[in-house]
């Protein structure tokens, strides 16, 4: 089922969300940073030539920005958030236990 998240709560349970600062020396997108191999936002650490995913929810390979609409769809678990913010929220599609 697909479900929305607010984007700082997703990254606390993602396995791919990083601080790039604390684990590499290099501040990049406030600490937002993404270690998933499909992430297309990077930005280049130019001292070790080594390219840093940024982490936002309209980027995120595992799902999608939520939109207005998302928060009406009935077929779209909104996990008890109720109002679009831009930038905010992400739908990601989840498995449930024992599928």
């Amino acid at each position: 089922m697909r479900t929305i998240y607010q984007i700082n709560s997703f990254a606390n349970t993602c396995g791919y969300f990083y601080n790039a600062e604390m684990e590499e020396d290099f501040n990049c997108n406030n600490g937002y940073n993404c270690k998933h191999p499909q992430q297309e936002e990077t930005e280049t650490n130019e001292e070790t030539g080594k390219e840093v995913g940024k982490c936002y929810a309209w980027s995120c390979p595992l799902g999608y920005e939520a939109g207005e609409e998302d928060f009406t769809n009935p077929e779209i678990d909104q996990n008890g958030y109720s109002e679009y913010e831009e930038n905010e929220f992400i739908v990601v599609e989840m498995q449930r236990e024992g599928e």
